[in-house]
């Protein structure tokens, strides 16, 4: 388990128990310090003072355990615009919206899709892809996923 599945699994249900999504977390070293990068939601959006109230309880509880020996910077933040979608749920609430997506392996000759997530269930999501038309997509082929705003 990666390092950022370790603090996703320990905090989700801190987010919950406080009225949170926990969206997406990130641990990498950037220019020399360790870095976890938390993103959050909740119906109506996230606010600073809401950034702020989750960086007390998730630093208080990463502060508690084992899984971060090492110093790093705790970062919260709401997933902005172009928000990452992992879990089935995300892409639920996101049924109607225009997604960016990449798969692990091509599809039809094709990895990277654009277009209207059109459905989400029993493991799958269907898209309607701008170049090529609809797709039935696994959830284990996702590499990665973006709401698409566009302006």
């Amino acid at each position: 388990m990666t390092k950022a599945k370790e603090i996703e699994s320990l905090l989700e249900p801190v987010a919950i128990k406080e009225g949170y999504e926990l969206v997406d977390v990130q641990y990498a070293k950037e220019n020399g310090d360790w870095v976890a990068r938390i993103f959050i939601d909740k119906d109506g959006g996230v606010t600073m003072s809401d950034c702020e109230k989750m960086s007390m309880l998730f630093g208080a509880v990463l502060d508690e355990t084992i899984i971060l020996k090492d110093s790093y910077v705790l970062e919260i933040s709401s997933p902005g615009l172009n928000r990452v979608l992992k879990k089935e749920e995300s892409f639920k609430r996101f049924i109607g919206s225009k997604i960016r997506l990449q798969t692990v392996e091509p599809i039809n000759n094709q990895k990277n899709f654009l277009g209207n997530l059109l459905d989400c269930k029993d493991g799958k999501i269907k898209i309607d892809d701008v170049s090529n038309g609809i797709f039935e997509i696994n959830f284990l082929d996702i590499k990665k996923a973006n709401v698409e705003t566009e302006f």
